[in-house]
Order: C-alpha cells, then sequence, then structure tokens
C-alpha cells in the first residue's frame, strides 16, 4: 500500500486547506488536496462580485444586476474560473508543507466548486528521487585509442576530390557508355496520364544499375544523341507519396547529350583550389588526419561516457521521473534536427516519422536522466562544485569557437537566466571526470 501523510494548512485560528500526499513511486506523488468551505465562499463572493461589475443584461444597468441573475447565466463558468483559482492558490502551499519540488507542472484533476462545500482536487506530482550513490569507484570502462590510418585519410581526401568533379561534354562519340551521364530531357506516366511533378529538363542520368527516380538509367545504355527510349520504374510500398506505392510507372525520356565526370587531379592546385589554409597536398593531408584525430578523440570520450553511465546505473537502480526523460528526448531529437538544418538538410522533406525517433531515442534518453541524476549525488557527497574558474575556461573556449568576446556570451547567459543551468551541467562533467579519474580501462 502507498504511503501517505497529511498535513493541515493554517492560516489564521483554523485550517483552510488539508493535504495529503501518496507515494505512487519513488519519483510520482499524488497530492489530494481540500480547501475549507469558508474559503471556496470567499472565493466565489469575490468573482461573482467581480462578474456583476461588467456583465450587462437587459433591463439592468452595468454594475446592478442581481446575483441571482449572474448566477444563472455565468455560473458555471464563473465556478471553472475559481476552481482554477484556488487550485493555483493552494496547490504550491500543498508543495511547499510537503517538501516536494516538482521537475514538471502537476497534472491537476480539479473536483466541483459549490457553495457550502469543500472544494476538492488531487495532484500527480514527479520528484527526483532520493539518491544514495555507492560502488562508483573503480567502474569498469573501455580503453579507446583514437587512431586514424593512413587509409582513412587517402578515403577523406578521394571524397573532396569527387566532390570537386566536373561534368563535361564526351568528345568523338554519340552513343552513351556505363559510366556516361546522359543530359536528358523526360516526362513520367502512371496507369496511362502524366504524372504530377515528373516532366524535366536537363537532367543527368547516370548510365548505371538503378530506377531512374534515384537519377540511373542503365537502360539507356547504346542509346544515341537524340534518340527516345522508354523506362520503366517501380514506385516502392515506402514511396513517400502514399498514392503512388506499389504502382509502376513509364518514362519517355529523350537523350540531349552525354557526359563524363572528371574528377581533378591531387596536386597542389587542387589544394588551393579549395579556399583553405593549406596550400599543398602535405598540408591537406596533416589537416585531415589532425579533424580526424579530434573527432575520433571526442567520439571515444563520448563512448566512455556512456560506458561509465551505464555501469553507474547498473550498480546504482532508480527510477528516473518520465518528464525528466521526455524533456531529454525532446532536446535529443531537437539537436537532431538542428543538425539537420546546419548541413543544409530540411528536415520536413525527409519524410522523418518523429514519433518511431522518439520511441528509438527513449532508452538513451533514460540512461543520461539515470546518470545525471548520479552524477549530481556523487558530486554533492564529494563535494565537487563549479568554480569561477570553471566558468572561465568554459566561456573562453566557446569565444574561440564562436570568435566573440568571452564576457559578451557570458552576458547572454545572464540574460537567458541559465547560468545556473550551465553550472549544473559543468558539475555533472567534473563528476564524470572525477569517475573516470577512478575507473579501471580494459
Amino acid at each position: 500500500m502507498p504511503a501517505s501523510r497529511t498535513i493541515l494548512l493554517v492560516q489564521g485560528a483554523a485550517p483552510v486547506v488539508q493535504s495529503r500526499v501518496e507515494d505512487l513511486s519513488p519519483v510520482v506523488k499524488k497530492v489530494s488536496v481540500e480547501v475549507t468551505p469558508d474559503r471556496v465562499k470567499d472565493a466565489l463572493d469575490r468573482a461573482f462580485t467581480s462578474v456583476s461589475r461588467t456583465v450587462k443584461l437587459k433591463g439592468y444597468r452595468q454594475g446592478h444586476v442581481p446575483r441571482r441573475l449572474v448566477e444563472r447565466y455565468f455560473g458555471d463558468d464563473v465556478k471553472k474560473d475559481v476552481a482554477q483559482k484556488l487550485v493555483t492558490g493552494s496547490i504550491q502551499e500543498a508543495l511547499a508543507e510537503h517538501q516536494l519540488d516538482p521537475v514538471a507542472p502537476p497534472r491537476v484533476e480539479n473536483g466541483s466548486v459549490e457553495p457550502g462545500q469543500p472544494f476538492k482536487y488531487t495532484a500527480t506530482v514527479e520528484v527526483r528521487p532520493r539518491v544514495e550513490p555507492k560502488d562508483y569507484e573503480g567502474l569498469t570502462v573501455p580503453k579507446i585509442e583514437p587512431v586514424v590510418t593512413d587509409a582513412e585519410v587517402d578515403e577523406q581526401i578521394e571524397e573532396m576530390r569527387s566532390g570537386q568533379a566536373m561534368f563535361v561534354p564526351v568528345e568523338g562519340r554519340d552513343v552513351a557508355e556505363a559510366g556516361d551521364f546522359v543530359s536528358a530531357d523526360y516526362e513520367g506516366f502512371v496507369d496511362g496520364a502524366p504524372l504530377r511533378g515528373a516532366k524535366r529538363e536537363g537532367v543527368l542520368l547516370e548510365v548505371a544499375e538503378g530506377s531512374i527516380l534515384e537519377n540511373k538509367a542503365e537502360g539507356l545504355l547504346g542509346a544515341r544523341v537524340g534518340e527516345t527510349r522508354e523506362l520503366a520504374a517501380s514506385f516502392g510500398s515506402d514511396y513517400a507519396v502514399e498514392d503512388l506505392r506499389g504502382k509502376e510507372g513509364r518514362f519517355q525520356v529523350v537523350v540531349k547529350g552525354l557526359k563524363r565526370r572528371e574528377v581533378p587531379a591531387l596536386d597542389d592546385a587542387f589544394v588551393q583550389d579549395l579556399g583553405g589554409e593549406q596550400k599543398t597536398v602535405p598540408e591537406l593531408r596533416a589537416k585531415i588526419r589532425g579533424d580526424m584525430e579530434q573527432r575520433k578523440k571526442e567520439r571515444a570520450q563520448s563512448d566512455q561516457r556512456e560506458a561509465v553511465l551505464t555501469a553507474l546505473v547498473e550498480k546504482n537502480p532508480l527510477e528516473a521521473p518520465p518528464a525528466l526523460v521526455e524533456r531529454n528526448v525532446d532536446a535529443m531529437l531537437q539537436g537532431m534536427l538542428e543538425g539537420f538544418m546546419r548541413r543544409g538538410i530540411d528536415p520536413r522533406q525527409l519524410g522523418l516519422n518523429l514519433d518511431r525517433m522518439r520511441d528509438e531515442l527513449r532508452q538513451r534518453a533514460l540512461l543520461e536522466v539515470k546518470g545525471y541524476l548520479l552524477l549530481e549525488a556523487i558530486a554533492e557527497k564529494e563535494k565537487i562544485e563549479t568554480t569561477e574558474e570553471d566558468l572561465a575556461k568554459h566561456f573562453d573556449k566557446m569565444a574561440a569557437d564562436m570568435k566573440q568576446p568571452a564576457e559578451k556570451i557570458r552576458a547572454a547567459f545572464r540574460r537567458q537566466d541559465t547560468l545556473d543551468s550551465l553550472k549544473a551541467r559543468l558539475r555533472q562533467d567534473k563528476a564524470l571526470a572525477f569517475l573516470l579519474s577512478k575507473a579501471n580501462f580494459q
């Protein structure tokens, strides 16, 4: 049976609010509140008096409408408003008396407001669990060496060369060969009718295995410039346009010209055309290696961080408030969408299933929330705090990354009232660093 406790909140000589708390779980509490009839009466009197001053009814001057008529015509709305005000005026009192610090707005189920009767309601409140961390020194963490090979550097350079490739006209023949790119006009049809949005001009189709829907057209092998060919294409069961799923399309393709893809030579001229600070091939290779090493180092740190949190949670089972988990899912999903936009990709055009993405992120979000709760408890136990020096280093790093003065960035945090959140995050980071310094790397 859930634990419960009752408290009377007193104003003057008599209690005006009675509240009781039931422990539904370590992180979910049910608060039952009862407001005395006298307080209900006072709230109703004030509300009806306020409405009487402003309401207009035929045959009565404004401010002189009898209360019985105000109750008849506006009673239900007034009672709903009074119920909301009674909740707002008493819930904080109840939470404070029971020393409950919600991590999200309480979910309230209102009762009814009636003259001469107490007003009762319940509120479901999510709170942080009590955490007593243990066995957090000597956690087993995989040892990861961020090594970059020559082959990985070569692959990156080839991708860069490929990105700088140009399409140049094929000379000396007018027949398409494998690997060519056909400049074409085409129009698509489904069930004999023109397909909306499928009439295009000057499209480059690669003569390679694949579908015209992917700008591939093996069916153009051997086609001459000026020739028209019909190509078939199947719309898959997961195609973005639902009405076309499972249907067969026919495309009339006119070959307008032939091109080949020309990749620039790997020389100093290519490096200089990239427009960076590097001027020679060795300098480019060194820059690529350094960047890849930094990314691998960051990935290794992320993997080690997740390993520490996983080991920590396994040794310290606890419940996480669902609201914090969902908030973390929201933040992770928002970060992913912003990442797409930074790369110039509009997430709305990707046909993303956001509900499925949220489900896939939830387990990781749950682990992070549990880990953060434990890190906060460890920081408290080990007397780890965020110092002014920690803040200064953080703002200096942000200033270097954003190319803005550190004080300007600090001022923005003050204006947005997010300095305390930053301090909490840096404190968690220091607690994590403490665990890593005590970890058993294998």
